[in-house]
């Protein structure tokens, strides 16, 4: 039966009745505006930052070159030392061993008051080629760039399935991405205790032979 068919008492108590309940849904429809509100990242301890990537040395060196001891990490998922080492044993059981991968990169902001510094520690990866030998191709060697640095070594891993004769050739960098004046020349040792920690960290999340031959400290790695 309509409305309009009802006696007058009823049909007012009908048209209340439908009045509620339309508020009502408009009410429940409406967006909970804390809800709508971006949720920030929690600060995160230095070594932290990148789990198993960072030693106490490397955090230390991570804050003096993104100028604050306030540092987040934006990734839903943190990268870390099990993420990037699982992501280079699938490319090396893939094959073909003479391929080159670009692996996950961690991210990590520094902020200085309203404003914000970033930098990566990125990761590479090419099949070893037994022809190489004795060039610069192999071995422990650091490369240079502005505002970057990286470590570079052979893995023969268990895990991952690399030879002597094809080794797996890892290479970790940290790349500043906060344009400092004069950064290179000030910060470029602090850029490669961080690679080298990330390095480090790397050859042992594989359990690479003799851990890449790697030396403990970066002060003992050889020059670009």
């Amino acid at each position: 039966m309509s409305v309009a068919r009802l006696a007058p008492a009823t049909r007012g108590a009908a048209l209340v009745v439908l009045v509620t309940l339309a508020a009502g849904g408009c009410t429940t429809s409406d967006p909970d505006p804390k809800t709508s509100l971006s949720v920030k990242p929690p600060e995160v301890d230095p070594t932290q930052a990148c789990p198993g990537l960072i030693t106490d040395a490397a955090g230390k060196a991570l804050t003096k070159v993104l100028q604050s001891a306030h540092l987040v990490n934006d990734d839903a998922q943190t990268i870390g030392a099990a993420t990037m080492g699982k992501s280079l044993e699938d490319f090396y059981r893939a094959g073909p061993k003479t391929g080159e991968f670009a692996g996950p990169a961690c991210t990590v902001t520094g902020i200085v008051g309203s404003g914000k510094r970033v930098g990566e520690i990125r990761l590479a990866a090419k099949g070893g080629n037994a022809d190489a030998a004795g060039t610069d191709q192999t071995g422990v060697r650091v490369t240079r760039a502005e505002r970057e640095r990286g470590v570079s070594f052979d893995c023969v891993s268990n895990r991952v399935g690399s030879t002597r004769g094809v080794p797996l050739r890892i290479t970790t960098s940290y790349v500043d991405r906060y344009s400092s004046s004069g950064g290179d020349a000030l910060l470029g040792e602090s850029y490669l205790v961080v690679a080298h920690s990330a390095a480090v960290a790397m050859a042992e999340e594989l359990g690479c032979e003799n851990n890449g031959g790697l030396p403990e400290g970066s002060s003992s790695l050889p020059k670009p």
